[in-house]
């Protein structure tokens, strides 16, 4: 079970339709956008929480990404 907060949570959803072509790349849109230099960013501490691969059914996958923005909720 994750302990998520509405409030700072964010779902991606990365799309690889040549998954079973070409493997060996399937994964680079979401480890670009994971190795992202955030520091400077309004959300220098966002915190991965969770990462699901589903076929497509056609030869690719779905990867989704969830993750905490690493703020404190408004209120909390």
């Amino acid at each position: 079970m994750m302990d998520l907060v509405p409030a700072t949570t964010r779902v991606f959803l990365f799309h690889s339709y040549n998954a079973a072509a070409d493997p060996s790349t399937a994964m680079n849109a979401v480890n670009e956008w994971l190795a992202r230099d955030r520091s400077a960013g309004k959300y220098p501490n966002v915190i991965v929480k969770n990462i699901s691969i589903t076929s497509d059914g056609q030869g690719g996958v779905f990867t989704l990404v969830t993750v905490d923005l690493g703020v404190a909720a408004e209120g909390a």
